[in-house]
C-alpha cells in the first residue's frame, strides 16, 4: 500500500511540474497560457454607433464608383459606426478641392464636421500635396491638427498615411504622412502608417491609374484593419 501511495504521489508531482513547466515556457515566450480567457482578434475597442467623420481626398472618397466601395464605408458598415465621409476630390491641407465637389482644404472639411459631433475624425495624408513646400506644409498641418482640437475638443483624432498608386511612391509623399503624423502623435492623437497596399496591383487600379477599383478599396480597408490592430488604436 505504502508503495502504491508513493507512486500515485510521484505521478501527481511529475504533473504539476509538467503545467508548470507550459506555464513558465508560456511567459518566457510571451504566449499567453491556455487556461487563460481569449483575447478578441479586434485591437480596438468595439464602438457601435460611434459617430466618425473622414477627412480625406478622392480616394478615401471612392472616387469613380458607389460611395458604398469607398474603404470607410467598408469599414463602418462592419463596425456600424455612423459615418459621414467629408473627402473631397482633389482636397489636401494645402490644397483646394474640386470646385464641383466641395473647393475646400482639410480645414474647411474639419469646419463641416462641427454640427456632427463626431467622437472620431480619421485625417488622411493626402497626395494632392505633392509639390507643396515641406515647411508651409508641416505648418499647416499643425494648424489643421489644432483646428480640429479647438472645434472638436473632445473628438479622438486618427491620422492615417498616404496612398500612391501600383508604382512606388514619390519620396516627397512619406514627407506629407511625417508631416500629419507629427501634428496628430504632438497633440495626443494616434496615427496609423498603412503602407502602399495597391503597390504592384495594376489591376486594382482605374483607367486613370490614381484611383483603387471596387477591389482596390477593399485592399485599402484591410490595410486600414490591419493598421488599427498593429498600433492598438481604441475608440
Amino acid at each position: 500500500m505504502l508503495t502504491a501511495v508513493v507512486a500515485v504521489v510521484a505521478v501527481l508531482g511529475l504533473s504539476a511540474c509538467s503545467e508548470d513547466a507550459s506555464v513558465a515556457a508560456a511567459s518566457t515566450s510571451g504566449a499567453a497560457p491556455t487556461s487563460t480567457s481569449s483575447r478578441t482578434a479586434r485591437a480596438w475597442d468595439h464602438a457601435p454607433g460611434a459617430r466618425v467623420v473622414v477627412i480625406g481626398d478622392s480616394i478615401s472618397g471612392g472616387h469613380g464608383l458607389s460611395a458604398e466601395q469607398a474603404w470607410p464605408e467598408l469599414l463602418a458598415r462592419s463596425e456600424r459606426w455612423q459615418l459621414t465621409n467629408l473627402s473631397c476630390d482633389g482636397a489636401g491641407v494645402l490644397t483646394e478641392g474640386d470646385d464641383d465637389d466641395c473647393g475646400s482644404t482639410y480645414e474647411q472639411l474639419v469646419e463641416r464636421a462641427v454640427d456632427l459631433r463626431p467622437a472620431v475624425v480619421l485625417v488622411q495624408a493626402s497626395s494632392n500635396d505633392l509639390g507643396q513646400d515641406d515647411d508651409e506644409l508641416a505648418g499647416a498641418t499643425e494648424q489643421l491638427v489644432a483646428e480640429v482640437h479647438r472645434l472638436l475638443p473632445r473628438a479622438r483624432v486618427v491620422g492615417l498615411s498616404a496612398i500612391w498608386n501600383e508604382d512606388a511612391p514619390p519620396a516627397q509623399l512619406a514627407t506629407i504622412s511625417a508631416a500629419l503624423r507629427s501634428a496628430v502623435e504632438r497633440d495626443g492623437g494616434t496615427t496609423v502608417d498603412i503602407g502602399q497596399p495597391l503597390r504592384g496591383h495594376a489591376a486594382w487600379m482605374q483607367a486613370d491609374d490614381v484611383h483603387p477599383t471596387a477591389r482596390g478599396q477593399r485592399a485599402v480597408e484591410a490595410a486600414v484593419r490591419t493598421a488599427f490592430e498593429r498600433a492598438h488604436v481604441r475608440f
